[in-house]
C-alpha cells in the first residue's frame, strides 16, 4: 500500500532527527583539541561529516577537522590543548586539520588549513617532536615556538614574525624556494612562485595585522 504524504513527512522526520542524533553523539564522543577563548562579533562552526553550521561562543568547545567561519566585524581566539593560540579576524575560514599532542611520547604535531583571512598564531616549541604547520592555498610555514601574522586569500599568502622562527615554503612542492623568518621579517607567498625573500615590513602594516587580530 502506497505511503501516505503525511507519514513520508513523518518519516523524513524521524530520519532527520535521528541523522541529528547521530553526528551529535560521534562529536561527543570525540575528544575535545581546545575551545573558544574570546570572541569578538559571531563565527560559526561546521564539524567533520556535518552539514550544519552552528554559531559559536566563548569556551565553545572544539574538536579535529572543525571548519571555523567568522562574519563581517568579527574576530575569534582559539585556545588549543597544548597552549596554541589562533586568532581569526573578520571574513576568514580556518581548519583545524590535525592535533596530535602526547606528552607521555613527547610527541606535539599540529596542522592548520587558512583559507582566507588575517590570522595571529602563537606557539611554543613544549616538546622534543614538536612539528606545528599552518597550510593555504599558497603556502606551508612551518613554525618553532613563535609569534606572527598573516593574511591569506585563495590567491596568496603574506606572512611577518614577531618572535621566534618560522619556515616558508610554496603549497606546491614541486615549486623549489624556501625562506626562514625571524622577528620584524616578512615574505608572500602568489599563486604559484616560490616565497618572495625576507624583508622587513612597514610597522603600519604589522599594526593593521596586530589590530585586526587583537583580542583579550
Amino acid at each position: 500500500m502506497a505511503m501516505r504524504r503525511s507519514e513520508r513527512v513523518w518519516w523524513l522526520s524521524v530520519l532527520g532527527m535521528a541523522s541529528t542524533l547521530l553526528w551529535s553523539v560521534t562529536v561527543l564522543a570525540q575528544e575535545s583539541i581546545g575551545q573558544v577563548a574570546s570572541l569578538q562579533g559571531q563565527a560559526t562552526v561546521q564539524h567533520a561529516g556535518s552539514s550544519q553550521v552552528m554559531p559559536l561562543s566563548v569556551q565553545s568547545p572544539v574538536y579535529r577537522d572543525d571548519t571555523i567561519q567568522t562574519l563581517k566585524v568579527s574576530k575569534i581566539k582559539l585556545l588549543l590543548i597544548d597552549g596554541t593560540e589562533l586568532t581569526l579576524g573578520e571574513g576568514g575560514t580556518m581548519t583545524l586539520s590535525q592535533l596530535v599532542y602526547a606528552p607521555q611520547h613527547n610527541t606535539h604535531q599540529g596542522i592548520v588549513r587558512i583559507a582566507r583571512g588575517l590570522f595571529r598564531a602563537v606557539t611554543r616549541k613544549v616538546l622534543p617532536q614538536t612539528a606545528f604547520e599552518v597550510r593555504t592555498a599558497t603556502a606551508v610555514a612551518a613554525v618553532r615556538g613563535t609569534q606572527w601574522l598573516g593574511e591569506v586569500t585563495p590567491e596568496a599568502t603574506a606572512i611577518v614574525v614577531l618572535q621566534g622562527e618560522v619556515t616558508v615554503v610554496q603549497a606546491d612542492r614541486r615549486v623549489r624556494g624556501e625562506v626562514v623568518l625571524t622577528p620584524g621579517l616578512g615574505t608572500a607567498v602568489r599563486g604559484t612562485s616560490p616565497p618572495t625573500a625576507p624583508s622587513r615590513w612597514a610597522e603600519d602594516r604589522v599594526f593593521t595585522l596586530l589590530r585586526a587580530t587583537a583580542l583579550p
